[in-house]
């Protein structure tokens, strides 16, 4: 039976805090000028009948988080288009030691409309993200896994924070807010693409050779109801989902890609 990860829920159990995760190995990164370097382009598409996650009440600060009025917050865990494009989806070259230089743009993680915007966030390692909250209530970063802040932001506030070590973050909100979910993928190298709305990416200036491209889901499928007293403040989920194929990069040639999944 696969490792139940709590979500949500301050009281997460200490088990869920080891994740073994393919990108989190050491690997020595060397920087170099691309010659003829190669595209990788593709889709990660889901199979069969959609799936769905159940929406969570909204029963805390409702002003800020419920701002249309709807009573419920749906979940961002699996997002699908309307041609079967998953969203959200990080894909990644697995242990490539040479390539180009990683990116230095500024990262930030806002918490707004008790949301953690954006959801999934790449981050080089030992690159230093702004998170902040544009909520003028109390949040807080609560981060397990390949680091483990625990930030609280009583009114608006932004915080600079350096993540050390490569691996995957989950944060959760133990502010009342037990829909507020994101993930944070520290990385060694820059050969790694998060799926937009279609579920397309693209990796660009890949020196050509041989590689194994991965993918990796978060989990999306209900183990177990997380109730404080009587009443549902989070869920219980699987390990991510994560997927390979070996793959050939010609000089200036693009690679076409593609990853299935299913319910």
């Amino acid at each position: 039976m696969k490792r139940r990860i709590l979500f949500v829920v301050a009281f997460v159990a200490t088990a869920s805090l080891m994740w073994s995760v393919g990108h989190a190995a050491k690997v020595t990164y060397e920087e170099i000028t691309v010659a003829g370097g190669g595209t990788i382009t593709g889709r990660v598409l889901w199979k069969g009948p959609a799936a769905t996650v159940p929406p969570m009440a909204i029963n805390k600060n409702v002003d800020s988080c419920d701002k249309d009025g709807s009573g419920m917050r749906e979940s961002v865990r699996l997002l699908l288009s309307k041609s079967g494009g998953i969203a959200n989806a990080v894909v990644y070259l697995e242990g490539i030691t040479t390539g180009k230089a990683m990116s230095n743009d500024a990262l930030v993680i806002d918490q707004e409309g008790c949301r953690y915007i954006p959801h999934i966030t790449i981050a080089p390692r030992k690159a230093k993200v702004t998170l902040k909250s544009s909520d003028d209530i109390l949040h807080n970063m609560h981060m397990f896994g390949a680091a483990n802040y625990n930030i609280p932001f009583p009114d608006k506030n932004s915080v600079l924070k350096p993540f050390r070590k490569v691996g995957v973050v989950r944060l959760q909100c133990d502010a009342g807010h037990g829909w507020m979910s994101a993930y944070v993928h520290v990385v060694n190298h820059p050969y790694y693409a998060v799926t937009d709305a279609e579920g397309s990416f693209s990796l660009t200036d890949v020196p050509p050779g041989d590689y194994t491209l991965k993918m990796w889901h978060e989990d999306w499928v209900v183990a177990n109801e997380v109730k404080k007293d009587g009443e549902v403040v989070g869920y219980e989920f699987g390990d991510p989902m994560e997927k390979s194929q070996e793959i050939k990069v010609g000089a200036g040639a693009e690679t076409k890609a593609q990853f299935t999944i299913s319910k």
